[in-house]
């Protein structure tokens, strides 16, 4: 696997030599997801002079966060690898170059949720990167820490420089958008006593369970299953939903994505869920299962936290957080008693939607978790719109 190691150790630089002027086609690497700016080439699968077809595997590539193969997004013959197995290449930087008498347009998509770009970057060759810090630091962004130098002569500890870490490209990714989003978040407590019966009669997890509620919710209010295109002053609506959900991993935060998670059933959602966390925390999750999420869903209470104000997944317009179940006294009825209750936050880009829009979805949420039965793993309450749920905030 990849060493996450200090990198004040000074290994050169080498510039991403431009593609040869033969007329033939180059592949760059694509952005990977996550905020993630470069990968290493691990094993090429070609060599010059080999045929590939378009969508052939080429070439096997590590990040920060898991392994990626890469399949050829042209057809021909191979007539330049641009750089070696062991080298750090950046998003954008030049993988191979294909030659125009035999390629064709293959199948137009190198892999689904992500593109390549004609912009060439550096590659860098370091020996290593400095281990971040934190559940979402993926340990290293490809940039190389600077030096703080030798503590003055007769210097105290107190007067010696810090390390410097640099940014990660992921937590980069989310500060970007709620630079540029204005964010709001809405919160409310839940009886989830319901939901942890339902959990322990159909054997499942609670995260199938969530993101059942989740999809309900977006088909009851599509408003938040969109994107902002600031170019053209337009919110897109997306007509499907590919489901984000955090999974904490040895690597840091990992975003895997639900594909039309939507069109699932609840037996097909969970299964899925379990095959990419595991994928996730082997470091092994296909690129087109860590791009193009719509939503995403947040179980922070994992790492025994009540509550928080997620940030946007940038470019998504919402986000909903679930914090630890605890114990606490509620009101059923008029009495008091001891019940299991959960803390919901949402998330969500004032741009796409009111906040009675937003609190009629975490409404609907609300009644999904306090309402599931043993026998039914998601109910369906009749959906409250925006207009109604302002008169109606949770309590």
């Amino acid at each position: 696997m990849r060493r996450l190691l200090p990198a004040a150790t000074g290994r050169p630089v080498r510039r991403a030599a431009p593609a040869p002027a033969t007329g033939g086609r180059t592949f760059h690497l694509p952005d990977l997801g996550e905020g993630l700016a470069d990968a290493e080439v691990l094993e090429w699968k070609v060599s010059v002079g080999d045929t590939v077809a378009h969508d052939q595997v080429v070439v096997e590539v590590e990040t920060a966060k898991s392994v990626v193969t890469l399949p050829s997004p042209f057809a021909g013959t191979v007539t330049r690898l641009h750089c070696g197995a062991g080298e750090v290449v950046a998003v954008g930087a030049p993988l191979l170059t294909v030659s125009d008498s035999v390629c064709d347009d293959g199948s137009g998509a190198v892999l689904t949720g992500y593109g390549t770009s004609g912009t060439r970057r550096t590659v860098t060759m370091p020996s290593g990167r400095p281990a971040g810090t934190g559940p979402g630091d993926a340990g290293g962004v490809g940039h190389t820490a600077r030096d703080p130098g030798a503590a003055p002569a007769g210097g105290t500890p107190a007067s010696r420089p810090g390390t410097r870490v640099p940014l990660d490209a992921t937590a980069e990714k989310y500060l970007r958008g709620h630079r540029e989003t204005p964010a709001v978040t809405i919160w409310a407590d839940t009886d989830a006593t319901a939901l942890l019966a339902a959990r322990a009669s159909l054997g499942t997890g609670l995260l199938p369970l969530l993101a059942q509620a989740c999809l309900t919710g977006l088909a009851a209010f599509p408003e938040l299953n969109a994107r902002v295109d600031t170019d053209r002053g337009e919110i897109v609506r997306l007509p499907q939903v590919h489901l984000g959900f955090a999974v904490q991993t040895d690597r840091g935060l990992v975003v895997p994505v639900v594909r039309d998670a939507d069109r699932l059933s609840p037996e097909d959602l969970a299964a899925e869920l379990r095959s990419l966390t595991g994928l996730a925390r082997r470091g092994a999750l296909p690129a087109h299962q860590r791009t193009g999420g719509t939503f995403t869903l947040n179980n922070y209470g994992v790492l025994g936290v009540d509550g928080a104000t997620p940030l946007l997944n940038h470019p998504q317009a919402a986000m909903l957080g679930v914090g630890r179940i605890t114990d606490r006294p509620w009101a059923v009825q008029g009495r008091l008693e001891t019940r299991k209750v959960v803390h919901l936050s949402l998330t969500f880009d004032h741009r796409v939607c009111d906040g009675g829009t937003a609190a009629g979805f975490l409404r609907h949420v609300v009644e999904q978790v306090t309402g599931f039965t043993p026998s039914v793993p998601c109910g369906s309450p009749p959906a409250i719109r925006g207009d109604e749920a302002a008169g109606r905030a949770p309590q």
